[in-house]
């Protein structure tokens, strides 16, 4: 798929459910560029994987998986609204 320059991300999506079920503090950024988007998600994973494994050694290690877990649900955000983006720009195309 050629990922266009116009594309952007839709700030649909929400993550880091707080109090209440259904209940999110934060929502992505409308308007990013979709391969700045991703960039940044791969940054996060990558940040996310070294911390699983600092959490497999040495002391923090609940700290560690704390981090990993958010750094993952931050990650999994933004590719959830860069994927909505992509879709909605795929069915714009085949109308």
């Amino acid at each position: 798929m050629n990922i266009q320059a116009n594309v952007t991300t839709q700030g649909m999506t929400t993550f880091a459910q707080c109090g209440k079920p259904n209940q999110t503090l934060f929502r992505l950024s409308a308007g990013i560029p979709v391969s700045d988007a991703l960039e940044y998600a791969s940054d996060l994973l990558s940040c996310a994987s070294r911390m699983t494994l600092l959490a497999t050694h040495g002391d923090s290690t609940e700290q560690c998986a704390m981090a990993a877990h958010y750094l993952s649900e931050m990650g999994k955000a933004v590719i959830d609204d860069v994927t909505t983006a992509l879709l909605r720009m795929e069915a714009s195309h085949d109308q």
